[in-house]
């Protein structure tokens, strides 16, 4: 089992002190600016930098815009672009997993959820290709409600790398469905979940037991997983400390 904790890849080097007294590994986010600028010399710097530390690190993938089922077809290749760049990155990290945002919304596809599936294929064919054997790549929840769209994506990739990662705080905004109804299916596919609370009405990032998630419903699951990365994404610092607190507690 990995703790670890969301912080973006600029603030990284200035923060490894910090993160190796925290005792937490570290998701390390690119943006969609950054992942066209970072120089791979800068990354093999940083990842040895947080193997001298002993930090184990995992790798979000930039998303805001990007479209890895949209029909346009200039939009899915730029999103192939930077998704394959942010692998690139995670395997001179030695990354121990990708977090990845899938993008389906029903209210943007109009309810096509085939149509985003047909496209979708054709990217994380080639996003898992990049990737490689060594990097398992995981599909985030976000505006879904409830986990048809994830279940058929896996079923077309049963036999490769692509897993799930569960996110607390998305699923309190917008499932319309059970805790279990998302889990039980998903439980074979479950690689790393992103721990972190609100009060269902926006993403404010919270940590553990601050807002409204069930996180004791979560907790009689989670003691049934196995080998499992857990993110605490905390955006404000102040509450940087507590989440981390609250995320051990959580696990213990």
């Amino acid at each position: 089992m990995l703790l670890s904790m969301n912080v973006p890849y600029i603030m990284v080097e200035d923060n490894i002190q910090r993160i190796a007294n925290l005792k937490i590994g570290v998701e390390i986010y690119f943006d969609n600016n950054t992942i066209e600028e970072v120089n791979p010399q800068d990354v093999k710097r940083l990842s040895k930098l947080l193997g001298d530390e002993g930090i184990v690190c995992t790798v979000h993938a930039p998303y805001m815009d990007l479209s890895p089922g949209g029909a346009d077809r200039t939009i899915r290749a730029a999103t192939k672009d930077k998704l394959k760049r942010s692998v690139e990155m995670a395997n001179l990290f030695h990354a121990k997993g990708i977090v990845c945002h899938g993008g389906y919304n029903k209210w943007f596809f109009d309810g096509h959820h085939q149509m985003w599936l047909d496209q979708s294929l054709d990217t994380w064919e080639e996003v898992l290709k990049e990737a490689g054997a060594g990097l398992p790549v995981m599909i985030e929840n976000i505006f879904e409600e409830e986990p048809l769209t994830l279940i058929e994506l896996f079923g077309h990739f049963r036999d490769k790398n692509l897993y799930f990662c569960f996110d607390s705080g998305h699923f309190n905004i917008f499932s319309a469905v059970s805790l279990e109804e998302w889990l039980i299916p998903l439980k074979e596919r479950i690689r790393e979940m992103h721990l972190h609370d609100n009060h269902g009405t926006s993403d404010e990032h919270l940590p553990i037991g601050m807002g409204t998630f069930p996180f004791r419903e979560l907790k009689t699951f989670v003691n049934r997983l196995g080998d499992v990365i857990y993110t605490t994404e905390i955006l404000d610092e102040s509450y940087v400390v507590e989440g981390i607190k609250m995320l051990k507690e959580f696990l213990s």
